[in-house]
């Protein structure tokens, strides 16, 4: 026999409350992530952009003078220091917050009786409705209803509201708070997390990329349009040698030649190709190897070194932050738990409804019979 709806709610209920507490603790967990992330990018990261200016491009540091050498340092700095107040901005673009005051997206079902609710909107909701109620409800200014007043009188005098936010601003800079109340909105949340955790790094790495080029420590030709498309594919051939360099990413830019014949054909962009490689080689021939060296002599390819900051190479590097890791996969095994259990029941209360009114129909059919 089906179970009852009332039952089903009641242990929906409960999963919601335990996927609202779960939220908490994802929450603080990852707000200690990205703390503990902003204070190894500012050991990890400083020396990796060290060892680019000692190490590959000694010759482009030495070139500069004391004053723009204390400059790009110094912007080096302020980048990295920004990340953790970067990375809220990001995610309260998205309506996602960390902070316990302002976690209105991750809330509890409200206690009550859901099926008298429900009874209610299916009977037309002729039941109590106080008047108080109404009345200030009533008294409280629609938003939409403001801005379109405001709309119509700044037409009238050939404005418009779009014309009064400041530049760059639009009518919306944030999402609203995301609403978590099942499982599966909490997965959701996490995915989106990190995804805002993995642009914000590539982010952080081109911002660094570009004060080197601009500096003329990397050289001008690194196309850093091709560099981020890379980094953000998170390729892990891109994935560095931790023990020799870890953070830095190798590249083989060829550049564009003119086709000598009809059956040569040119290279896909004006700018030049990338390719990358493995420090060791490995995927390559000696007859590969051979012609790419030829080629570097003919000045065909360079070979370019930049920054390539990534989340797993760093929680390698640390051991509090890979524990922090760790810690949010927990998390998401009860998640995954709580969702099998909650599509579960959603089902089981699908099919009691179902049957309810298959009963329900089948019944005012032997009455009218009768």
């Amino acid at each position: 026999m089906t179970r009852s709806i009332p039952k089903i709610r009641e242990q929906l209920t409960q999963i919601e409350n335990q996927t609202a507490i779960l939220g908490h603790h994802f929450a603080a967990t990852y707000d200690q992530y990205a703390q503990r992330l902003g204070q190894i990018l500012q050991q990890q990261g400083v020396y990796a952009v060290y060892q680019i200016c000692t190490q590959i491009y000694p010759d482009a540091f030495l070139q500069l003078d004391y004053s723009p050498r204390h400059k790009f340092q110094s912007q080096l700095r302020t980048a990295i220091a920004k990340f953790y107040d970067q990375l809220l901005v990001n995610l309260e673009k998205e309506g996602i917050f960390w902070d316990s005051s302002r976690q209105e997206q991750i809330v509890p079902e409200p206690e009550g009786n859901t099926e008298d609710a429900e009874e209610l909107i299916l009977l037309g909701n002729d039941g109590d409705n106080p008047e108080e109620e109404k009345s200030e409800d009533s008294n409280i200014p629609d938003l939409q209803e403001i801005k379109d007043f405001l709309s119509q009188a700044l037409q009238k005098e050939g404005l418009s509201l779009e014309m009064l936010l400041p530049q760059g601003m639009g009518a919306t800079e944030a999402k609203a708070p995301t609403v978590i109340k099942t499982p599966e909105d909490l997965q959701k949340w996490h995915l989106q997390v990190e995804k805002i955790l993995h642009r914000s790094v590539v982010a952080l790495s081109m911002n660094i990329n570009r004060l080197l080029t601009a500096s003329k420590i990397i050289p001008p030709n690194l196309p850093l349009h091709i560099l981020e498309m890379a980094l953000q594919s998170e390729d892990d051939r891109l994935a560095p040698n931790r023990e020799k360099m870890p953070h830095v990413v190798n590249l083989l830019i060829e550049k564009a030649q003119k086709p000598e014949s009809e059956n040569v054909s040119p290279p896909s962009t004006d700018e030049g190709e990338e390719d990358t490689e493995n420090d060791d080689d490995e995927d390559l021939s000696p007859e590969a190897i051979e012609e790419l060296i030829q080629r570097s002599k003919r000045g065909q390819i360079s070979r370019l070194t930049a920054l390539n900051l990534r989340l797993k190479d760093l929680e390698f590097s640390d051991v509090n932050l890979g524990l922090i890791r760790k810690q949010i996969h927990t998390y998401l095994k009860d998640l995954t738990k709580l969702e099998k259990q909650y599509r579960q029941l959603e089902r089981q209360q699908v099919t009691a409804k179902a049957e309810l009114a298959w009963r329900s129909t089948w019944q005012n059919q032997d009455n009218g019979g009768a």
